[in-house]
């Protein structure tokens, strides 16, 4: 299970609902496609196509696959085509694959082995330069 209590308090707040979202538990594996707009948790093996909202996989979860989110919070171990705007990668979690992100945070002990990463650009980002005036 995901341990609350060690995510930092912005963090907590993004967890959306642990208690509502969907759930694969259980020692079973599912393989095949899902899809949803809210949140799923993955507490066992997932392979396969998945897209929600907000994805959470937990210690004991695998995934293996094409996966595309908003959020993305890896405790267990996700593998594959990955596509999200952020991923938050936990102490215990583990990242490989090809990578296509927005944002992207690790904590300590966190793992990325990927073949591949490419960071979206946010055309919303507003870039502004600075340039330094030499006051006489």
């Amino acid at each position: 299970m995901i341990k609350i209590s060690r995510i930092s308090s912005p963090l907590k707040d993004k967890v959306k609902n642990l208690e509502t979202c969907s759930q694969l538990d259980g020692d079973g594996i599912f393989e095949g496609k899902y899809k949803t707009t809210g949140s799923i948790l993955i507490r066992n093996k997932f392979i396969g196509e998945l897209s929600a909202d907000q994805i959470i996989v937990d210690e004991n979860g695998v995934f293996e696959g094409t996966l595309k989110s908003s959020e993305l919070i890896i405790s267990g171990n996700v593998s594959g085509k990955i596509n999200t705007d952020s991923v938050v990668i936990m102490e215990n979690g583990v990242l490989s694959g090809d990578i296509l992100y927005k944002q992207i945070a690790v904590f300590e002990g966190g793992i990325i082995n990927v073949a591949g990463m490419k960071r979206i650009e946010n055309k919303d980002e507003k870039v502004v330069d600075i340039l330094h005036k030499v006051v006489e």
